[in-house]
């Protein structure tokens, strides 16, 4: 583990564990990377969700109420194609899926993320990957905000993503944006 790694106990849906995060270093950071997924009963992305069905929408507010406070303008979100406007670029199926299988809890707690950072005034990069893979990392394409274009098996490696997610930290291109990426 770096010595420059500090681990904080504690869950995103408790706000004093949120802000305890945030007052670890004297310097408060420039952005905030965010890729929570509800729980599980099993790795499956079909099982039964375990987490409370407000869990990443709560834990988002409850890290947007943490920047306001230490002075951080940014979060970078990692979402998934489906959430908010992409939702008429998936497949059929998928959509399909999406509404019919426990992946519709995931899929809504999505939405209110999606909802909650654009009204709270905060600067926000909510980047929307399609079906993630184990590939190394790859030039990522973005399909604008809703995915027009993706194609119905697109794919990107979580190691591609992670980097989109960090150039989205910072750069400001993707800045009060919702893109699509792919590889």
């Amino acid at each position: 583990m770096p010595a420059s790694l500090i681990i904080v106990a504690g869950t995103p849906h408790n706000l004093e564990d949120v802000c305890k995060a945030f007052s670890v270093k004297q310097k408060s950071p420039d952005a905030v990377i965010v890729a929570l997924n509800p729980s599980r009963a099993s790795d499956s992305p079909f099982s039964k969700p375990m987490a409370p069905p407000r869990f990443m929408a709560d834990s988002v507010a409850n890290t947007i109420t943490a920047m306001k406070q230490h002075g951080v303008p940014k979060i970078v979100v990692m979402q998934a194609l489906g959430v908010g406007d992409s939702f008429p670029n998936m497949s059929v199926w998928m959509r399909w899926v999406r509404h019919w299988t426990y992946m519709k809890h995931s899929y809504d707690d999505h939405d209110l993320v999606d909802k909650e950072i654009k009204s709270s005034g905060v600067n926000y990069v909510l980047p929307r990957p399609p079906w993630l893979t184990n590939g190394r990392a790859r030039p990522v394409r973005t399909f604008g905000n809703n995915g027009h274009g993706v194609g119905s098996f697109a794919t990107i490696s979580r190691e591609s993503v992670a980097d989109f997610l960090l150039d989205a930290c910072e750069r400001d291109t993707w800045d009060k944006s919702t893109p699509v990426i792919a590889s």
